[in-house]
């Protein structure tokens, strides 16, 4: 008896994919951009996405739903539950050195107490934050930013708050007919 002829499932003499990486891409969820069935959890350096008023990149170890076509990320908390945790930490670090990295090019131009009555601020809270022992709020860290960039504006500040607000002058109100 003869044997059936086995039909080759091939493409032109092309091998099959494994059957791990068949298993992947029957795991691939839909891409919102391009429609393909390419979204898999992905780990890679340098990516950078925004959150709340920052740019941050990403830690190269989070694995992150990412197209494999046209490589668009899928950030959302509901997707990925450890992604806020994640954002959080590497934000609050992101804030704590840009807090450092301006005070330390305010001490040229002023002495942190000087710096700290200007603003208002507790005596040696800029030096527990140059140290990293705290996270200051993001507008701290865009006054320090602003100050750091300009410091000539120091003395600006000084003298605003030195001299009484002088009163803003009333505009007459019609009054309305009924």
């Amino acid at each position: 008896m003869k044997a059936p002829p086995v039909q080759d499932n091939s493409l032109n003499g092309a091998t099959q994919a494994p059957a791990s990486v068949r298993e992947a891409r029957a795991q691939a969820g839909p891409c919102p951009c391009c429609g393909r069935h390419a979204v898999r959890p992905t780990a890679q350096p340098g990516r950078v996405c925004r959150y709340r008023n920052i740019a941050l990149t990403l830690p190269a170890d989070l694995r992150v739903p990412t197209c494999r076509r046209c490589k668009h990320l899928l950030l959302s908390f509901e997707s990925m539950p450890e992604l806020a945790a994640a954002l959080e930490a590497t934000y609050r670090a992101e804030l704590v050195q840009r807090a450092a990295t301006a005070i330390t090019k305010l001490r040229r131009h002023l002495s942190q107490r000087k710096l700290e009555v200007a603003l208002d601020l507790s005596q040696g809270y800029l030096s527990r934050l140059r140290a990293g022992d705290g996270v200051p709020s993001a507008s701290l860290v865009s006054l320090l930013a602003l100050l750091s960039a300009e410091p000539t504006r120091l003395e600006e500040l000084v003298r605003y708050w030195a001299l009484p607000l002088a009163p803003v002058p009333q505009t007459s109100r019609r009054r309305q007919r009924t």
